[in-house]
This record gives C-alpha cells, structure tokens and sequence, in this order.
C-alpha cells in the first residue's frame, strides 16, 4: 500500500510538472506569435525576427561584462525563474492538481512573483554596468506600476465576493471567477471590472510593443549574453503571460466549458477542454487584448499633462475600486431588503 501510494504521488508530480511545462512553452509561442503579428501590422519583421530566437542564448558562450559579480549574474537567473514556476505550482489553472494549495493562492501567487522579482534585480545589479542599473531601474517602476492595480482588483475583488455570501477563503483563485457574478451586476460593477481589465492588462510588465514583454531588448545589455540571458528572457514571457491568465480567468465561462466538457462525456468531468480553451483564451488575450488595453491606456493619457500621464493608471485603479464598492453596497442593501 506504502508503494501504491508513492507512485500515485509521484504521478501526480509528474502530471503537474508537464502541465507547468505546457504552459511556459504557451507563453513562449504566444510571444512569438505576438511578434510575428506586430511585425505584420509594423513592418519590422527583421527587428521583431531577432528579438524572439530563443535558442540562439543557449547556443553561443556565456559572457559577462568585466566588472561583474559572476555567481549572482549566472545563478540569479535560475533562482527566479524557479520562484515563477512555484507560481504555477499554486496555480490551478496550471495544473489539475496543484503541489502548493493552501486557499490563499493569490497571496502566493505575489509572494513568489515578488521573490522572482527580486532575483532578477540581484541579476541585473550584478552585471555592474550602467546600463544594466537603469534596466534594473525601469523593471521596479513597471512592476510597481502593475503590482498597485493588481492588488486592487485582488481585495476589491475578495471584498464584493464575502459581500455575495462566500463561504470559502476569499483570496483562494478559485473563488476569483466573477463571471456568474457579472450576470447578475449592475453596470456600475461590470464597469468596475472592466476598469481593472484595464488597468492591469495595460501594465502587464513589458518595456514596450517592439520588444514585447521581453526584459532585454536585443541591443540591450549585449555585453551580458548566454543562457542566463536566455533565462532571463523566458522569465519575463512566462511572467508576463501569467498576469494575463489572472485576470482572464477573472471573466472566463470556467463552468459553461465544464458543462460543455461534462456533456461530450470526456475524462476528468471536462477538465482536459476546459484547460485547452482556457489556454487559447489566455494567448489570445496576449496576443490581441493587451495591446489593445495598452493603445487604449495611451488615447486615456493622451489629453492630460505629459508629467500627469502615468497617473492615469491610478485614477482607473481608484475608479474601479469605488464602483466594485458601490456595487458591494447595492448587493448588502438588496440582500437586507429580503
């Protein structure tokens, strides 16, 4: 029985580490594909080409500038992309059966991204160059930027959800899906979350549409090249691609594809499609609505000052705070009025 159970264990393990596997290798084709369309709609097939061969930093020689700290710049990498991929181990959209629950997986979901962060920032100070410093600079101002709405739309979230009758742990992602709620909104909360849609999917961490969500562009930091750049890379799609499943999964019909799954009478009560369709769903929405959040972002910030225009992503955030509250209070009032 103690063998039986050991095996059952280990494949368990083995089934989530695929399905972890999976998805970083959707994130690295979603940003291919995210290229391949921008370079359609731009015209910079040859720099968009470049900026995507992600074989080739495993290929040629790792290279350091000269002023470097060598084991932070070589092994910082491989210490946060392993944080991220703990982030998917939490995560049950990443696997059916995830190694890490404890009902409050939105609470590690930004421990483990912070603690990734973190390493990554050591990687780059390590390097000792200039350049790499400002780097380093910009990626804690595009985290800070993102982290603000994202922990809104978390605890406003959580707040309206006990304000609905939850009876389970509020910060457990699986409660998050508000798309049976939205059903019953009124327009205030629906515009409350479309705000945070808004909000968050424009600062999904990226230095900008012609590098993607790359860290690196390719003329950046090019004395720093190898598989730790490569690493680094990948970190910053798969990171990047699991803030868009967030908040996909925010307003994905998870229980309209269980239905379908369970009515074709396929294995594991629909799980295996409602996986598939929630991954396609999730690289859609990387590949099409978030620049479209990010065009729309910059039409919101163009009438105001140029030094009030990163304020704009706070002023929705307040926004859709407020109307998530407001709605909160309709649902308590109607639900003291029965």
């Amino acid at each position: 029985m103690m063998i039986a159970e050991i095996f059952a264990s280990l494949f368990q393990y083995l089934n989530a580490w695929m399905l972890i596997a999976f998805v970083v290798a959707a994130a690295v084709v979603s940003e291919k594909l995210y290229f391949a369309a921008f370079s359609a709609v731009r015209g910079r097939a040859e720099q968009c080409g470049r900026s995507v061969n992600f074989h080739r930093w495993f290929r040629v020689p790792v290279a350091l500038p000269g002023g470097a700290r060598r084991g932070a710049a070589l092994y910082c990498p491989v210490f946060a992309f392993a944080a991220l991929l703990t982030v998917c181990a939490c995560l049950p959209i990443c696997t059916y059966i995830p190694i890490i629950d404890n009902g409050a997986d939105i609470v590690q979901l930004v421990q483990f991204m912070l603690l990734s962060e973190v390493f990554v920032l050591m990687s780059l100070y390590a390097a000792g160059t200039e350049e790499a410093l400002e780097i380093a600079r910009a990626e804690m101002r595009n985290m800070i930027r993102f982290l603000i709405p994202f922990m809104a739309l978390c605890a406003s979230v959580a707040a309206y959800l006990i304000k609905n009758g939850l009876d389970t742990d509020p910060f457990s992602f699986n409660s998050f899906s508000l798309f049976g709620q939205m059903r019953s909104m009124s327009w205030c909360g629906i515009t409350g979350v479309v705000l945070f849609v808004l909000a968050v999917l424009s600062q999904t961490p990226q230095r900008g549409a012609v590098s993607g969500t790359l860290l690196l562009a390719e003329d950046e930091l090019t004395d720093y090249d190898g598989a730790q750049r490569g690493i680094m890379q990948i970190w910053s799609v798969v990171r990047s691609f699991v803030v868009v499943a967030v908040v996909t999964y925010i307003v994905f019909p998870s229980d309209l594809i269980g239905a379908f799954g369970e009515s074709a009478a396929i294995a594991w009560s629909g799980q295996a499609v409602n996986f598939i369709v929630f991954w396609l769903s999730v690289a859609a929405a990387r590949i099409a609505v978030v620049p479209l959040c990010r065009s729309a972002m910059a039409l919101v910030e163009r009438p105001l000052p140029v030094d009030a225009r990163g304020g704009a992503v706070y002023l929705l955030t307040v926004a859709a705070v407020l109307l998530l509250w407001y709605e909160g209070i309709v649902l308590s009032m109607e639900a003291a009025a029965f």
